[in-house]
């Protein structure tokens, strides 16, 4: 039989928080914040059409979990002005402490983003564009 712990790595993951560096003129390092992801679990056979944003603004980062990858999941952002640099996993304080209904995943995954500049992203869609419309010289 598995044990607990080896069993908790094997679930979804319960705990994600996502860290956004921002960067500014006006203050003299990089600034970081933590804040609480909005979780949907959605699987290999689901839709992709399910993950695109509802609404506008709206940034949408898929964590690709897959309890047999090593060493760690993957992210990757599907908004084009959020950029993500990394995936940090470590134990969940407090996770575990009380019994609870099953096996859990007892991580916390944290996505590292940051923010692309509007004129980066716009600069190369623009670039995409004019190499996808530009005629075909022989």
């Amino acid at each position: 039989m598995a044990s607990s712990s080896s069993q908790s790595t094997l679930e979804p993951p319960s705990y994600v928080l996502i860290s956004h560096c921002l960067t500014s003129p006006s203050v003299a390092g990089p600034s970081t914040t933590l804040s609480h992801a909005t979780i949907e679990y959605h699987y290999a056979d689901d839709s992709p059409h399910d993950l695109l944003p509802r609404t506008p603004g709206e940034h949408v980062l898929v964590l690709d979990y897959d309890p047999a990858q090593v060493p760690l999941p993957t992210a990757q952002s599907l908004s084009p002005d959020l950029a993500v640099q990394g995936v940090k996993v470590a134990d969940a304080p407090g996770a575990g402490v009380t019994p609870d209904e099953g096996p859990r995943n007892n991580k916390i995954y944290v996505i590292e983003t940051s923010v692309i500049p509007a004129q980066t992203y716009v600069s190369e869609f623009m670039a995409s564009v004019v190499t996808h419309l530009s005629p075909v010289r022989m």
